[in-house]
C-alpha cells in the first residue's frame, strides 16, 4: 500500500514541478533530497465532491483524518490527513459556494461534476487534472468575489502545492531569494511557534481559455515549513494567509 502511495505522490510531484520552477529550484538547492511535509488540494463542496471525494481517494492508501479547520471570511473549510507510515500529510480544502452571491454560484456551477477516481495509479495521477477551458469573462468575474473559486475554474483537481520540510525557515527563505525565486515577504509564525511557514509566489502558467485564447494565471506555489518536534497539525490563521498566495 505504501509503495502505491509513494508512486502516486511521485507522479503528482512530476506534474506539479514541471509547471512550478520554484519547486525545482528548492529541489536543486536540497541536492535532490528533501522531505515533503504535505501536499495541498482545493475543491468545491458539493454532493459527490469536495473534501469527501479527495479524502476517500487517499483513504485507499492508508491516510486518515487528523484535524479540521474553518475559514469563515473566505467561505472555506479544510481537513488534513495523516499516514501511519509517516508519508506526507494531505491538506484538503473546499469552497462553500452557497455562501457566495447567486452570480458566483452560477459561475461555479460550470465546473463539471467530478468523475469517479480510477484505481490504477497512473490513471489516478492523471485524474488530478484541470477542468475544460473556462470563459475569460467568467474567470475574471468570479475572481472579484473569490480568487479561490477562480482558481478552481482554472485548475480544478490539480495539486495546489507541495511543501519542503526545513530546519530553519528563515535561512531557506534567504537561500531561495538569493537563487532568484520570488518569495512571500514575511514568515507565518513567530520564532518558537509550533509551525513556521513561508512560500514562493505562485508560478504563472499559460491558461487556455474557451475560444482558443490563452492568458497567464497564477497556478501554484512551493511552500517551506519548519515544525517543532511533535507538532503534526496546522495553525488556522497561518493556513488562511497562504491561501492568498494564488492571488494575481
Amino acid at each position: 500500500m505504501s509503495q502505491d502511495a509513494t508512486r502516486l505522490l511521485d507522479l503528482l510531484w512530476e506534474r506539479y514541478a514541471a509547471e512550478v520552477p520554484y519547486a525545482r529550484t528548492f529541489a536543486t538547492l536540497s541536492n535532490g533530497r528533501f522531505q515533503n511535509d504535505h501536499i495541498a488540494l482545493r475543491s468545491l463542496a458539493r454532493p459527490g465532491g469536495g473534501i469527501a471525494l479527495f479524502a476517500d481517494v487517499f483513504a485507499r492508501f492508508g491516510w486518515t483524518p487528523a484535524g479540521q479547520y474553518t475559514f469563515p471570511d473566505t467561505h472555506l473549510s479544510a481537513i488534513y490527513l495523516a499516514h501511519p507510515e509517516g508519508l506526507p500529510r494531505v491538506f484538503i480544502s473546499e469552497l462553500h459556494a452557497e455562501r457566495l452571491s447567486p452570480e458566483a454560484q452560477r459561475l461555479l456551477a460550470a465546473l463539471p461534476v467530478d468523475p469517479p477516481a480510477p484505481t490504477e495509479i497512473q490513471a489516478l495521477a492523471d485524474w488530478f487534472s484541470a477542468p475544460p477551458a473556462p470563459e475569460e469573462a467568467a474567470l475574471l468575474a468570479l475572481e472579484r468575489e473569490s480568487q479561490y473559486g477562480a482558481w478552481l475554474l482554472a485548475f480544478g483537481r490539480k495539486v495546489n502545492h507541495f511543501t519542503g520540510t526545513v530546519d530553519d525557515v528563515e535561512a531557506w527563505q534567504r537561500r531561495m531569494l538569493e537563487a532568484g525565486v520570488p518569495m512571500k515577504s514575511d514568515i507565518e509564525g513567530a520564532p518558537g511557534t509550533a509551525l513556521r511557514q513561508t512560500a514562493t509566489r505562485a508560478a504563472p502558467v499559460p491558461l487556455a481559455l474557451r475560444g482558443g485564447q490563452t492568458r497567464p494565471w497564477p497556478y501554484a506555489y512551493f511552500e517551506i515549513a519548519q515544525r517543532a518536534p511533535g507538532f503534526d497539525g496546522f495553525l488556522g490563521p497561518q493556513a488562511r494567509a497562504l491561501f492568498d498566495m494564488t492571488k494575481r
